[in-house]
Formats: structure tokens, C-alpha cells, sequence
């Protein structure tokens, strides 16, 4: 019960930091950008700001970092909190760099997003750089081992997959909701995950992450008042990618649980990206150049809306990732806590923002 509270306050306290930020940022955005303004490919009708993943990211960091200002001071080592969590500050202490690394990383992939929304960035520079926050990740002790024995090899397949996943959750930002819900649903799947395997630290941040992407959803679908940018769109991918790692990677003895649990948390960006790279390098382009070749555009071109399309997607990853989750151990009345928590919440905000629009 105790860890449940703690839990449910810091979803709260990164909603209510995700409330607060995004009109501030917004409003800023629309006087000094940077802004998605209409034409071209752009559906929008409208300039939009591109500061809504500033504002999940702080939402996600500023609770954690104090969370584990408190670990490391040993305050909670008191009486200040109940035994049942002073039980895991030694744990958390003991992963404190690696989520300094995470957070930095994606801070880094914040600021690299948000001059590229600004005044745009080579592809090769900013694949260059988020090679370098994957390989701080190793550096820390994050690395995808998959039971290989060459230490070489475990680098490069860390690097591989934090950038490749990097990059196909900012592939997949292109419709109103379709990348911050794809994400939202991968990082409630981990939660249960978390909580299922008693992992405290991923589930402390998961629960962050989820509060401020349920803060931003309604803003930005069906109709979007303010779009995640580059600067949100990697540093989430980011995230999710060294969350992946953190959780389904280290030790432990032979299973496919290393190689099913990422597939099924992020099967969406990674089959977007894998079809949208084969597709461009077969044509002869390069990877990074824009195009409606995505899932989300192929759905269009059959016939869906672009809500349906997106409806469509977060139902396929809704759906990939429930086995590996069961699998994983997941009670029912947690899974279905932490969905009737984040869905709600989505939902009151979503219509407290359209009865806003709505009134004169």
C-alpha cells in the first residue's frame, strides 16, 4: 500500500509539473518559437509550438532527481519514511549513475532536438551525437548483453539499438498523438513490468514518464495545441531505449525474455523504422529524409482517417505488448490500475480542455 501511494504521488507530481509547464512554454513558443508552421507537408493549419517535450522531460526529471537527492542524502533513512521504502535506498543508491546518465542523455538529446527544431542540425552530427549518450549509457553499466560473451559486441549492439530506437520514435511523430500515445503504452507495459519484478528505480520513473505524457496527450489529440518537437520526440526515444536496456538486459541465465520484452514494448517505432529505412534505402534515399512512406501514412492511403490511423496503432502496440506483459508476471488488478489510472486521467484532461475551447 505504501509503495502504491508513492507510486500514484509521483504520476501526480509529474502531471501537475506537466500541467503547469506546457501553456508556459507554449505561450512562450508562439511569441519567440520555435514554431511547426502550416504548408508544405504540414496538415496544421496553424503555428504550433514545438516545446511540449521540454515539458515531459522536466516532468520526468525534476521529481527524479529529487527522489534521488532524498536517497543519496539518507534522509529517508530516518523516520521520515516508512520502512517498506527506506528497505530499497540502498538499491537505488546503487543505481543512482546509471540514472544520472539516463537523464543526462536525454537532456543532451533535448537540447540537440531543440536547436534542430530551431535552426536544423546535420543528420550525421546528431547521429554522432547520440552515439556518444549511448556509449555514456555503457559506460555506467547499461549495455544489451543478449548472453554474448564479447564485451565488443555488447557495446556495439547497445549503441545500435539506442540509436536505432532514438531515432524510429522521432520517425513515428508524425500525426497528432500518435508517438507520445505509442510511447505512453510502452512505458505503462514496463510499470506493471516493474512492479510485477520489484524493480523500484524503473518503476519510479516509468510512473513519471506516464504522468507527464497524460499531462500532454490531450494537447496534442485530435487537434494539436502544442507538438512534442525533436527536442521530445528523441529524448524520449531515448529514455525508452535506456529503460529497455536497464530492465530486460542484465544477467540472469538464457531467455528470450532479453529479445521478446523490447520487440513488444516497442513494436511500433521499431517496425515503422525498420520498414521506412529498407524502403528509403531501396529507392536510393537517404534514411532521414522526410516522406509519407510511414505506417501511419500507408493506413491514409487505405482508406483510414488520420485519428483512425492513429486509434489503429495504439491498439497494435496495446496488443503487442500485452503477452510478453502477462507473460512477465503481471497481475491483473495491477495492469488494469495502472491503465484506469492513465486512461482516466487522459480522458479528464482532454475534456476539461475541450470544454475550455468550447466556452466563450
Amino acid at each position: 500500500m505504501v509503495l502504491s501511494r508513492a507510486g500514484l504521488l509521483l504520476f501526480g507530481a509529474s502531471l501537475i509539473i506537466a500541467a503547469i509547464v506546457l501553456p508556459l512554454l507554449e505561450r512562450r513558443a508562439l511569441k519567440t518559437g520555435p514554431l511547426d508552421r502550416p504548408g508544405g507537408r504540414k496538415n496544421h493549419d496553424r503555428p504550433t509550438p514545438l516545446t511540449g517535450g521540454i515539458a515531459v522531460l522536466l516532468s520526468v526529471a525534476i521529481p527524479a532527481m529529487a527522489g534521488l537527492f532524498l536517497a543519496l542524502r539518507g534522509v529517508a533513512m530516518g523516520d521520515v519514511l516508512p520502512a517498506e521504502l527506506a528497505d530499497h535506498l540502498p538499491g537505488i543508491r546503487r543505481r543512482a549513475p546509471q540514472l544520472l546518465a539516463i537523464l543526462l542523455g536525454s537532456a543532451v538529446m533535448m537540447l540537440l532536438g531543440h536547436i534542430d527544431d530551431r535552426r536544423g542540425l546535420s543528420p550525421w552530427l546528431r547521429l554522432l551525437i547520440q552515439a556518444a549518450c549511448a556509449a555514456g549509457l555503457v559506460a555506467v553499466g547499461l549495455r544489451a548483453t543478449l548472453y554474448i560473451e564479447s564485451p565488443a559486441l555488447q557495446i556495439a549492439l547497445t549503441i545500435l539499438f539506442v540509436v536505432f530506437t532514438t531515432n524510429a520514435v522521432n520517425f513515428i511523430d508524425n500525426m497528432n498523438g500518435l508517438m507520445s500515445g505509442v510511447v505512453l503504452i510502452g512505458s505503462l507495459h514496463l510499470l506493471g513490468l516493474a512492479i510485477a519484478t520489484g524493480q523500484l528505480f524503473m518503476a519510479a520513473i516509468l510512473a513519471c514518464l506516464a504522468g507527464g505524457l497524460c499531462a500532454f496527450l490531450p494537447r496534442n489529440f485530435p487537434r494539436a495545441r502544442v507538438f512534442l518537437g525533436d527536442a521530445g520526440s528523441t529524448s524520449l526515444g531515448f529514455l525508452l531505449a535506456a529503460l529497455s536496456i536497464a530492465f530486460t538486459f542484465e544477467g540472469g541465465a538464457p531467455s528470450a525474455r532479453p529479445f521478446l520484452l523490447p520487440v513488444a514494448v516497442l513494436a511500433v517505432p521499431l517496425l515503422d523504422g525498420a520498414v521506412v529505412v529498407c524502403s528509403r534505402l531501396l529507392q536510393g534515399k537517404h534514411p532521414f529524409t522526410a516522406g509519407h512512406d510511414h505506417l501511419s501514412h500507408r493506413l491514409v492511403r487505405a482508406g483510414f482517417t488520420p485519428t483512425r490511423a492513429v486509434l489503429a496503432l495504439w491498439a497494435t502496440q496495446l496488443v503487442a505488448g500485452l503477452p510478453v506483459v502477462l507473460l512477465g508476471g503481471v497481475p491483473i488488478d495491477v495492469l488494469l490500475a495502472i491503465w484506469g489510472t492513465a486512461g482516466v486521467t487522459a480522458l479528464v484532461l482532454g475534456w476539461r480542455y475541450t470544454v475550455r475551447e468550447a466556452s466563450p
